[in-house]
């Protein structure tokens, strides 16, 4: 009775693979097992993919991939192993290497500023030059690479920076022989400040004629410079 059983347990199982095996060769008959195309061209894929009745189909935009050589098939669908139809189309996208991040506009920001957006677009910040008088102080004038410049995540920026602000600069004119009150409207009128007032004697010449003065005439001058004069006592 036992092996009666037995036997007709065997006979059943072997029945039950036989129907597996026949139901996954009728499921796949006609069909093909999808390659895996990753690290191939587009080319080489579409080749290959002929060769198995299937046709490649390369779709836009690629993908970042670090570890796939830009230009190379880099993702597909269906995926590697996937039973298809024969003439099934297989879609590829290709890697564009590593992810690149543009490099932000930073012109105008402060230095701070500048390094903190740095930072959230996975850059780092790099070398600091420092110019004087080109805008605003502590100003960011240009980076390198240039702005737009696609960059790898954690690749160096450096920054040019204005330290010190723009200031306007006149040509100093003459102030000689007018008197000390023509001296103090003009750099009022000028924006100019009169420093110290140096009294001198000077026989011959009436009192409060202006002999000296510094800076002298023909300097580049600003509104920062303080005007010393000196006259007759």
């Amino acid at each position: 009775m036992v092996r009666r059983l037995l036997l007709i347990s065997v006979f059943v199982a072997c029945s039950l693979l036989g129907c597996w095996q026949a139901l996954v060769h009728t499921v796949h008959r006609g069909t093909r097992a999808v390659p895996d195309f990753t690290g191939q061209s587009v080319e080489e894929a579409t080749r290959a993919a002929h060769d198995l009745g299937l046709v490649v189909e390369s779709e836009e935009p690629g993908v970042y991939a670090a570890d796939v050589e830009p230009g190379a098939i880099a993702a597909q669908r269906p995926g590697p192993g996937f039973h298809v139809k024969t003439g099934s189309r297989v879609r590829v996208r290709v890697s564009l290497g590593s992810e690149r991040t543009a490099i932000p506009d930073l012109r105008g920001d402060s230095l701070q500023g500048s390094l903190r957006d740095l930072e959230r677009s996975g850059l780092v910040p790099g070398r600091r030059a420092r110019v004087d008088g080109m805008t605003a102080a502590d100003r960011v004038l240009a980076t390198d690479p240039p702005i737009g410049t696609l960059a790898a995540p954690g690749s160096e920026v450096h920054v040019l920076v204005n330290q010190s602000p723009d200031t306007p600069l006149w040509v100093m004119p003459s102030l000689l022989a007018r008197s000390t009150d023509e001296a103090r409207r003009f750099c009022l009128a000028h924006n100019l400040r009169l420093g110290q007032i140096h009294e001198v004697p000077y026989p011959g010449l009436p009192s409060g004629f202006l002999l000296r003065q510094y800076p002298p005439e023909g300097s580049p001058v600003s509104r920062t410079d303080i005007v010393a004069i000196w006259v007759v006592q």
